[in-house]
């Protein structure tokens, strides 16, 4: 489906849901890329890159949702494209849709969802909204960068999702203000939450709670991704005002060990992030660090960190909210293993720039500098000039 075709289908839609009940609608538009870019394999010449326009596979980032409540039941839906390298401009981009589900309540304090039941409104860092501490070994969390490696270890590189992440049944209950408990079984399309066979299996399944009291908030979660797999425990307390936004969160992690065929917690992260405002000034950082207690060498502790400051100059000319940044983290995928072989795994990224709006359009540009660690094949040192352009309306 092209598209100005989806557009068109989310236009058509959302006249047809108007005259039934009231519906929420929302949409994203990113583009990404580098004004320059250089790239440099160890011991070769380097490449040099100009205005180039990178792939957007990330499925938040391009798509629409609309929620449809019509008091007592609703619904959820969200259609996403991915913009994939050699595609043409005039060929159109094939629409998919993802997270949908459908929501009723039998009595007020009860909400049934069928379809899509995974939770990610728990705490995560707020300049990618996806990180969480990882309490597992970062060699298991290696293989889902490789589509071909997926196998027993198969961990995602962030566990976002508080309890499930697939298709299936779930309950929120609400039993008392401000406290919400859920439960959700996920086997996906066209498979059973339990089969009784030889024996039992079961699908992932997860539980959570949440609490706010005023500005303080509490979390806890269970996630199980099934028999003789991976599990996760997590906590976490925050805070959140006008000027603070902070939290504590720690994050257990049960490895399933098919060799002695039972389950060991052989990982603990503490993951700390906190954001501070004075006046136009504002300060975030994020340090999970994660503990592993196996004792074998290639599974060591190791940490993850990013620190930036921004400083919110406001509206010249045209444009609004014009914010010089200045960003420090470890590279993406990589991590600083807490061991004798530090130096050989530590990669940075240090990116300086400029945010501003057009209107509701939002660009990011800067100038960023990437020292590789000395396991990568790439030079130790490349740099560019990144872009982002983002409108959400």
């Amino acid at each position: 489906m092209k598209l100005n075709k989806l557009l068109s289908v989310f236009a058509v839609s959302s006249l047809a849901m108007a005259s039934l009940s009231a519906f929420d609608a929302k949409a994203k538009v990113t583009m990404e890329g580098s004004l320059f870019r250089e790239t440099k394999e160890s011991g070769e010449d380097a490449k040099y890159e100009l205005f180039a326009l990178d792939a957007v596979e990330d499925h938040s980032k391009n798509g629409v949702e609309i929620d449809v409540d019509a008091g007592p039941a609703g619904a959820h839906f969200e259609l996403f494209y991915e913009l994939k390298g050699g595609s043409k401009a005039e060929d159109g981009w094939t629409a998919n849709a993802r997270n949908t589900y459908i929501w009723f309540k039998p009595v007020d304090q009860v909400q049934l969802r069928l379809g899509y039941v995974g939770h990610k409104d728990f705490f995560v860092e707020r300049i990618d909204d996806e990180k969480v501490g990882n309490p597992f070994s970062y060699e298991y969390r290696k293989y889902y960068l490789d589509k071909a490696s997926r196998n027993e270890y198969y961990i995602p590189y962030y566990i976002t999702n508080a309890d499930v992440d697939e298709f299936g049944f779930g309950m929120d209950v609400f039993p008392i203000e401000n406290l919400r408990l859920t439960g959700a079984i996920a086997p996906g399309v066209g498979n059973a939450g339990i089969t009784k066979d030889d024996g039992t299996n079961y699908a992932p399944w997860g539980l959570t709670a949440s609490y706010a009291m005023d500005a303080l908030k509490f979390q806890a979660a269970y996630r199980d991704n099934g028999k003789e797999n991976w599990k996760v425990i997590r906590l976490g307390a925050g805070y959140e005002s006008e000027n603070v936004y902070a939290f504590v969160q720690p994050v257990f992690g049960i490895d399933y060990i098919t060799t002695k065929s039972k389950y060991e917690m052989n990982g603990f992260c503490l993951d700390l992030y906190g954001e501070y405002k004075m006046d136009a000034l504002k300060f975030t950082g994020h340090l999970p660090v994660t503990f592993r207690t196996t004792g074998k060498k290639d599974d060591p502790k190791y940490m993850e960190f990013l620190g930036k400051v921004e400083y919110n100059t406001g509206m010249h000319g045209l444009l609004d909210d014009v914010t010089p940044y200045f960003l420090l983290r470890n590279m993406d995928h990589t991590v600083l293993t807490l061991n004798d072989k530090a130096g050989d795994n530590f990669a940075l990224t240090m990116q300086g720039g400029v945010a501003f709006k057009v209107a509701d359009a939002k660009i990011d540009v800067g100038v960023r500098i990437d020292i590789h660690n000395k396991l990568d094949t790439s030079a130790r040192t490349t740099w560019s000039i990144p872009f982002k352009a983002k409108i959400e309306f």
